[in-house]
């Protein structure tokens, strides 16, 4: 029995230096900025009038995830691509999704209207990664490490190794599909509201 105390103790550092590798690795991913993209569009249209046409383009909805999840439940088909809020001269906008594991949309832009001499200026900073996956990523970096040491002892370990690897790179890339996907769509919208 005390053996089994002492395994423990000695696993739960491994298993913190783990977590806290898997935080760090996520923040580098972070500072490159991969996630992240900001571009300005000047439009030559009133902010006023750009505003009105603006928030008749998405729907109005809270970004979070207890509203998405409400909003899933419904039976009534969305008619907008995009969902967000517009506050004074702020924007808070996401792509329209459901809360399927296929369908979830992770990038949110958020951008700030100031009016200038020929129009409209729109800052938009759009984040593609999703912080909710970090507890994801933090077990799928303990499942990975302990399958990588226990393959060598047993082979089938291999598995747990695919597996995490899988996932990971799986929701990697979906979010960065996301963050491209939004801009096309933000991009288009803003353009087609100065024509």
């Amino acid at each position: 029995m005390a053996l089994c105390k002492t395994e423990i103790k000695c696993l739960s550092p491994a298993l913190l230096a783990i977590a806290k590798t898997v935080v760090s690795h996520l923040k580098n991913i972070m500072k490159q900025n991969r996630f992240k993209e900001k571009f300005t569009t000047e439009l030559q249209i009133d902010k006023k009038e750009f505003i009105e046409k603006f928030s008749r383009e998405f729907e109005h909805s809270d970004i979070d995830f207890f509203s998405e999840f409400l909003k899933s439940l419904s039976l009534r088909k969305r008619n907008k691509s995009l969902i967000g809020t517009i506050r004074n001269d702020t924007f808070k906008i996401k792509r329209n999704s459901t809360m399927n594991s296929f369908n979830y949309a992770t990038a949110i832009a958020k951008g700030e209207i100031s009016e200038s001499e020929n129009g409209t200026i729109i800052e938009t900073k759009i984040n593609g990664f999703d912080y909710g996956f970090i507890p994801l990523y933090t077990i799928l970096g303990i499942v990975f490490f302990v399958s990588f040491i226990g393959m060598f002892g047993d082979f089938q370990f291999i598995i747990g190794v695919f597996i995490s690897s899988g996932i990971y790179l799986y929701t990697r890339n979906k979010m960065l599909k996301d963050l491209k996907k939004l801009r096309i769509e933000l991009t288009k919208t803003l353009e087609n509201l100065s024509g």
